[in-house]
């Protein structure tokens, strides 16, 4: 595998002209060289659109009927809200992935199998690291996702809003212990296991979007784990608080946390997979995956609650 290379897939000169034409949403047809016309839209609002709150850049990749590769721009500020294009008739795929790292700091990665054959069937993104020992990962972007297949014919405008999701999970935990001496201080770490790595450009589960009035995609998994780590902080309290951003969970993802500190884990493995199956949230087709748990540690049991959720005893001792 490897990666897409900045400006690498610049290949329709006529296109990227149009691509980054000064011609705005509010102008009239006659007046703007476009034939395309993308809105871009946060799924969680179709009365405004918020975009621009939720992602600093968007990068839009656009394919041709048999999806191959035919041009790749990055949107950033307000221009996330919208492209225009001007286009020959056909059938295109465009999509998107909101707040992917730039190549100085990557945090996940646009793969192909093979280098000389971009298409998008064979396109990923990865939050996979090789060289990070043991194996462990910091946080990813908060991406987000959308995509959409349109046709050209006999030149006519076409018009479109595309609807952009969470591609992302957030995953804040404060650990309490209600027994005992809290721990000193030291370097705190917390990590998490088994979190899906690979995405697709293609496929994904449709929902709708809250308002009833769109869909949303949510990019599909294509297999892969990684293990992700994440420095955590021993409040005044004696507790200790860690954020986790990673890909999405699935239903049957099953979420290995644990905390160390100096080096030595002092909270075993917990399965959080058991916490969330009781929970009514489709982990396959909710919109947004932020979710933030208190860690109760008892002699001989642990506790894992979430706000207006079930508590979820985990019997068993630390270590």
């Amino acid at each position: 595998m490897g990666r897409i290379q900045t400006g690498r897939f610049w290949m329709i000169c006529s296109i990227l002209a149009a691509m980054l034409s000064g011609c705005s949403f509010g102008d009239e047809p006659s007046v703007c060289p476009y034939n395309v016309r993308m809105e871009y839209w946060y799924a969680g609002s179709s009365t405004e659109n918020t975009l621009p709150t939720y992602v600093d850049n968007l990068r839009q990749y656009l394919f041709d009927a048999k999806g191959n590769l035919l041009a790749t721009i990055t949107l950033k500020g307000d221009s996330v809200a919208g492209w225009n294009g001007n286009l020959p008739d056909g059938d295109y795929t465009l999509v998107l992935w909101g707040n992917l790292s730039d190549e100085s700091n990557a945090n996940e990665t646009i793969q192909i199998q093979n280098e000389n054959d971009m298409n998008m069937n064979e396109m990923t993104l990865s939050a996979q690291q090789t060289g990070i020992p043991p194996g462990y990962r910091g946080n990813t972007s908060r991406l987000y996702y959308g995509t959409t297949a349109f046709t050209l014919k006999n030149g006519a405008t076409r018009r479109r809003r595309v609807y952009l999701s969470h591609a992302h999970a957030v995953l804040s935990v404060t650990v309490r212990w209600m027994t005992g001496e809290p721990p000193t201080d030291g370097i705190f770490r917390m990590r998490l296991k088994g979190i899906p790595a690979v995405y697709g450009f293609t496929g994904g589960n449709e929902a709708t979007i809250p308002s009833g009035d769109g869909q949303y995609i949510i990019p599909r998994i294509t297999g892969g784990i990684t293990y992700h780590e994440t420095r955590a902080a021993l409040s005044y309290d004696g507790e200790v608080i860690g954020e986790f951003v990673t890909f999405r969970y699935t239903a049957s993802t099953h979420q290995l946390w644990s905390l160390w500190k100096d080096g030595e884990q002092i909270v075993k493995d917990l399965d959080l997979n058991l916490f969330f199956n009781k929970q009514s949230v489709n982990m396959d087709t909710n919109m947004e995956q932020e979710f933030d748990l208190l860690v109760s540690v008892y002699d001989d049991k642990i506790i894992v609650t979430q706000a207006t959720a079930s508590d979820w005893d985990e019997g068993g001792t630390i270590g």
